[in-house]
């Protein structure tokens, strides 16, 4: 990323993968008005020192996957609440320290509920404490 303004003329995509290591709101602007069908955005090892947490709320689109670095531990502020989304798929989710360490997970999961047209939320490749995996279901 930065994505150039020539994606934003794809009028007929159905599917966007990303890599990234930094994620700003602007990056993603020349896209956002295209409805992409799947997006799939692989955050790289430095991804989380200095994101926009609210980069994605513009998308349009009815799958997002994030993948999250592997074997980083989960410190990110990323909203993946979009308003468009019926399917969200998250992977690499690793926070195991003690009950406490899925906080930044939490908080983002429970932005979800600001998505009213979520309907399947799939976690793949998750590393937590069992007390945070209650929570967790607890929020869902």
């Amino acid at each position: 990323l930065p994505i150039c303004q020539e994606f934003g003329n794809m009028s007929q995509l159905e599917f966007l993968g990303l890599s990234a290591t930094q994620l700003q709101k602007s990056s993603v602007q020349s896209i956002t008005r295209l409805h992409i069908s799947k997006v799939l955005l692989v955050l790289g090892d430095t991804y989380g020192e200095r994101e926009d947490a609210e980069s994605l709320q513009d998308l349009k689109t009815q799958s997002l996957h994030v993948v999250f670095p592997t074997g980083k531990e989960f410190h990110f502020n990323l909203d993946v609440s979009v308003s468009t989304t019926v399917s969200l798929e998250l992977s690499n989710i690793k926070c195991v320290l003690d009950d406490n360490g899925c906080s930044y997970f939490e908080n983002v999961l429970s932005k979800l509920q600001k998505n009213s047209r979520l309907s399947n939320l799939t976690l793949n490749n998750i590393e937590i404490t069992w007390n945070s995996f209650i929570t967790i279901l607890q929020l869902v």
